[in-house]
């Protein structure tokens, strides 16, 4: 896997030696290693190489501006007319 877009954040699968995990990328060596931190316990590679990894999700940038969730609330209406008096 070419190592060029992999930054601090990001999420990458490594096979090392046959076992595979998830972990989390915390910095890009110059030298061409990716330095991780394991998702699951038990892990002890805090290395990978460009060639041990397998998979890689990127982290997401966050959206400008979230909609309301109220913004339409007319749309929650179900047509149901109740009265004061429960019928």
């Amino acid at each position: 896997m070419r190592r060029a877009p992999i930054e601090p954040g990001d999420l990458v699968e490594v096979d090392k030696k046959g076992r595979r995990f998830i972990a989390l990328v915390i910095a890009v060596d110059p030298g061409g290693d990716v330095r991780v931190e394991p998702v699951c316990r038990g892990i002890s590679w805090r290395a990978a190489t460009s060639r041990e990894l397998v998979r890689h999700w990127k982290k997401a940038a966050r959206r400008r501006r979230q909609p309301d969730p109220d913004e339409h609330e007319e749309q929650l209406d179900l047509g149901l007319d109740l009265d004061a008096d429960g019928e």
